[in-house]
């Protein structure tokens, strides 16, 4: 059963797996985003807002990339676990409530608009942060349905287990307000904002046991153990998930990562 009274962002900065969350995205997707980034405009010496910065990773890189000339705003709603950098401001914030200031270069955004149920404002506070011919990028999951998600396991006890493990794990992210849907859509709604340029480019793989993506998967069962046992997922069907998912023989279809990127016009006869 679904948890349909569930509100609000699944994954918690607060809880004991953020850690481990934060640092398999790292490993899973820093480097596509670094090299989108890098495609999209020269870094040395922008101004650049980072949103929902999560672990930091993004930033601190971001940091570095700008040089002395530059700067990075990092932005969460619980920005504790950010680190410090000389050039990097870390400010609490909500994107939903209105944009954390303008006049950047760049504007990016990782797994954060699909968990959002005011989405679509959020797209509009994004577009509005951006300095004319700054460029915004958004990334977002498009995830592997239920009965695409096993590539190989040992038995189809186990594929059947990890099946309905997928399936329970969206439906709780759809109680929290996910859109699963978004990654698709981004691209028109940065039309309808007026941005220019709109691009989007799809990476993706399979996820290993044991590896970056699976470990993703472990810290997700962690953050989210009560609303899966209460979709009618077993405390033994979770311990072998975790043992499933930390085996080198299973292997996964891992989510395709969507980043799509628009660039506000230049300003025309003066104006915005």
């Amino acid at each position: 059963m679904g948890t349909a009274t569930a509100r609000g962002y699944a994954f918690d900065n607060d809880s004991g797996f953020a850690g481990a969350h934060h640092a398999a995205l790292a490993t899973l997707l820093d480097r596509a985003t670094q090299d989108r980034v890098v495609g999209l405009l020269n870094l040395a010496g922008t101004a650049c807002l980072e949103v929902a910065a999560g672990g930091g990773s993004i930033a601190g890189w971001l940091a570095e990339q700008v040089g002395p000339g530059g700067r990075v705003v990092a932005t969460d709603t619980k920005p504790e676990l950010i680190p410090s950098h000389p050039r990097l401001s870390v400010l609490r914030h909500d994107i939903t409530t209105g944009a954390p200031g303008d006049g950047y270069d760049l504007v990016h955004a990782r797994l954060l608009l699909n968990h959002l149920p005011r989405r679509r404002n959020a797209v509009h506070n994004l577009a509005r942060a951006l300095r004319p011919g700054g460029v915004l990028l958004t990334e977002d999951f498009w995830p592997t349905a239920p009965g695409d998600f096993v590539a190989c396991a040992m038995s189809p006890d186990d594929a059947m287990l990890l099946r309905r493990y997928q399936l329970a794990h969206l439906q709780v992210l759809a109680d929290h307000g996910n859109d699963r849907t978004w990654s698709r859509r981004a691209l028109i709604a940065f039309m309808e904002e007026g941005l220019v340029d709109v691009h989007t480019t799809v990476t993706g793989g399979t996820w290993r046991g044991g590896g970056a993506g699976c470990r993703l998967v472990l810290a997700g069962i962690g953050q989210l153990r009560g609303p899966l046992l209460a979709s009618g997922l077993t405390a033994a069907d979770l311990d072998h998930l975790r043992a499933l998912l930390a085996d080198p023989s299973v292997v996964l279809h891992g989510h395709l990562l969507y980043s799509t990127s628009g660039r506000r016009p230049d300003t025309v006869d003066g104006q915005d």
